[in-house]
Parts: C-alpha cells; structure tokens; sequence
C-alpha cells in the first residue's frame, strides 16, 4: 500500500460529464450478495461460469480477503443490514475492482474530519478505518498498486471539504472516494456543501466511484439523515454506521462503550474496526457478484435537492492570490492542519482586503488558545457582513474555521475587508485562505 503525501500540485482536474443510474436493492447472504431490480443478469460478456467468460477470475474472488475483523465484538447479520444501507449504482466500483484484478494502479482516497484522519486509533495509522479498509483492497489485489491518501482533518466540515477537494482528493485522480463528514456538519448550509462534494466528484474528469460514509457519535448527533438524502439523490452506495450505533443501543445489541472513546465522539480502535468492517463487508458483496450483475453506465442527474453552488470550488492560499492591501499583515506560514500552509497574519492588528470575482467566498482563519487572537469585522463592498472571533480560549486544541462573507447564483466582483473589531481583544489575527465558488 503506497501513502502519498499531499503536497502542492497544479494539476487541476477539469470537469466533465458522467453518467447515473437508479436505486438497486441489496440482498444480504452468505457474503452479502448484490442483487439489483436494475441489473441484468444477461448472457453478456459479463456472465460467469467460466474464466473466459468473467470479468475477473473465479479463483480470485473466492480467495478474496475477509472483512475487517473487529476481534472481540460481534458483527450481526442486522447490524450488516442496517449499516449497508443503500449500495447504490455499482457500476464504477465494479469496473474499480476488475482493473485491480488485472493488477492496474489503483488510488483509493478519504476525506472527512477527525474520524477519517484517525482521531483515537491507536496506532493511529495502522488502525484507523481508512488504512483498514484500504488493506482489504491490497490483500484481496495483491498484483495491483495500491495507492492510498487520507485527506481527513480534524474539526472541518464539508464547507471545508468541498473547498479543499481539489488540492487535496482530485489532484491525485482517484479511482474510489469515500466521504465522512456527518459529525461534523451542523450549519444551515452543509446540506448544500456535502451535495455539491458528491456531485464535484462525481464529475470530475477521473469519474471515481463514490461512497457516502455516515458517522455518528454516543448521543447520536449527527448530519447523516440530510448526508443520506443528497446520497440517495444521486445513487452512491451509503454506508450507515450512525444507524447502526442508534439500532445497536436501542436493542441493545452495541453500546458506546464496545466501540468509542470517553468523549462521545469519536471511536476508538473497536469502532474504527467495525466502519472498516462495514466498507469491507460491503466490497466482499459487491465483488461476489461482479461476474453476474450488469449495471448501467452511471450518469449523474441534473436534478439536485439544494443549488449545489460549491460544485466547482477552491480554496485560495497566499501563493494563489495577493491581496489589493495590506498593512500590518505579512505573508506566513500558519501552523494549521491545512495541506498548504502559506497565509497572512499580524500581530499588531492589521488590515487586509481582497477583491474577489466567484459567486460564493468565505475566510479560512486560525483559532488559537493562547488568548493571543482578537477579533475581527469582514465587511464586502463596504457592509459589515460578519465577524470572527479568533480566540479559542479553553478550546481543545488551535485549529482553522471559516465564515461565509457572501454567496450568489452568479459570480460577481467583490471586495473583502477585514478589519479589527473596536472592542477586539487580542491584536493576533492569522487567514489560512480564501474559499470562492465559481
């Protein structure tokens, strides 16, 4: 399994067209076999019986590697069920798995917050869910090149997500991606984010496969309901471990204490064990049935539940963009989790102003907890639009946020100040990037 180190690229994946499909069932047996209303088992090239005939070898998928073992917990038939709960179009997870069987590079990548980043595992690397479901794709391919990037980062949410994804996911052209972020979506606005990173990578020029990963925490917070729905909107197999914790304690079955960490929040080594026991189960179906399910080209509907304005949308660091003025302000390098890290700040309280053309933008800044940061007022065109309160005080760690400074159907031209609050109390202030939407 190859790690590839994210690191700043000018490749730019262009987008294009794709194709979808419409809901398949899946019927869970032995394996879990795939079943799908839409698939057609047809006398094709795809039908199994002899190895001429499959698209990969029989003997191969009958060797194919178990899922994940979770060790001493217990993986029922009905946590399988429930936690597989929409496989979605398979057909470009299928065509994924035939070109690892005929020992062709593949890149399988994350994104999400600290779960996916591997908050609490420990050895964090080697047993998070991301590395463990990964290593069923190595061990069941063990002629193809692996490729594995873990793009998670922890406290960001798919506003985030959506912003970073080029430099971080597409740059790399992956094959598969799999998205968490229903922990960390709360605001009014991530149903619209998380739809439009479904739908940027779906139609980026690579056309991946795609799976919907839906988290959830021991008081069963979550966004997975609304995650679910833009999933279900446009056919990518949903993965529901949310439910699976909420169907767990109600029938007692799981409790947090099998699986998570004394903070509510996040899983330790059980709980990442039994989402790659989840991913893993469910790529052991789909392989299963490879040789005799048909599915149709996947084509992604036009139709969307939210304006999906974040679908074509970067994030601007200090090397991409110079600001009209600044006084006080220096570019920087800013210790944040961020793949890139060169940015602005003062320590005396400066000013700074952008102009910006996108039809949405926002302001990356860093928190701290050293009560060194102040507060600052983001005007655009002239407007106080908002302000950002960089002191993080008794937080649990300095981390980077973001505020929307303004959002459009059209891309317009704007200028973006921002300036000390009158009553700010620390004269520290730091901008990670600038987030636009085109």
């Amino acid at each position: 399994m190859r790690h590839i180190s994210q690191t700043k690229n000018i490749i730019k994946c262009i987008k294009g067209s794709v194709v979808l499909s419409t809901v398949l069932i899946l019927t869970l047996t032995g394996c879990h076999s795939v079943q799908s209303g839409n698939a057609e088992n047809s006398p094709s090239d795809n039908v199994a019986g002899t190895s001429a005939d499959s698209r990969i070898s029989p003997d191969l998928i009958a060797a194919m590697a178990t899922p994940t073992d979770t060790g001493n917990l217990t993986v029922t038939e009905e946590m399988i069920d429930t936690g597989i709960q929409n496989p979605g179009n398979l057909y470009r997870l299928m065509n994924v798995m035939e070109r690892a069987a005929h020992g062709e590079e593949i890149t399988i990548a994350y994104i999400g917050g600290s779960i996916t980043d591997g908050s609490n595992a420990f050895p964090k690397g080697t047993s998070c869910y991301a590395y463990l479901s990964t290593k069923w794709w190595e061990d069941t391919f063990p002629d193809a090149t692996i490729n594995y990037i873990n793009a998670g980062i922890g406290a960001t949410d798919s506003y985030l997500g959506v912003h970073r994804l080029q430099d971080d996911v597409l740059v790399y052209e992956p094959d598969l991606v799999i998205t968490e972020f229903s922990v960390n979506d709360y605001r009014s606005w991530n149903k619209e984010t998380y739809e439009s990173l479904l739908r940027a990578i779906l139609l980026s020029d690579n056309e991946p496969a795609v799976i919907a990963l839906l988290l959830g925490t021991e008081q069963e917070y979550n966004y997975a309901t609304e995650h679910a729905q833009a999933a279900f909107k446009l056919n990518v197999s949903t993965i529901n471990y949310a439910a699976v914790l909420s169907e767990g304690r109600k029938n007692g079955t799981l409790s947090w204490e099998d699986v998570g960490d004394p903070d509510g929040v996040h899983p330790a080594n059980g709980g990442h064990a039994l989402i790659a026991h989840l991913l893993t189960q469910f790529y052991c179906s789909t392989l299963s049935e490879i040789n005799t399910a048909v599915y149709p080209e996947y084509v992604v509907t036009e139709d969307t539940l939210t304006r999906s304005r974040f679908e074509n949308a970067d994030l601007l660091y200090a090397s991409d963009i110079t600001p009209v003025a600044m006084d006080g302000f220096a570019q920087t390098d800013i210790p944040s989790a961020l793949s890139h890290t060169d940015g602005w700040a003062t320590t005396t309280g400066g000013t700074i102003s952008f102009e910006i053309t996108s039809c949405e933008a926002g302001i990356v800044f860093y928190q701290t907890t050293d009560g060194m940061s102040g507060q600052y007022d983001v005007y655009v065109d002239g407007v106080c639009v908002t302000t950002i309160d960089a002191d993080y005080s008794g937080g649990w760690g300095s981390c980077c946020d973001y505020v929307e400074c303004y959002k459009n159907d059209n891309s317009e031209s704007h200028l973006i100040e921002l300036k000390p609050s009158d009553d700010s109390t620390g004269d520290y202030f730091a901008i990670c990037g600038i987030c636009v939407g085109y």
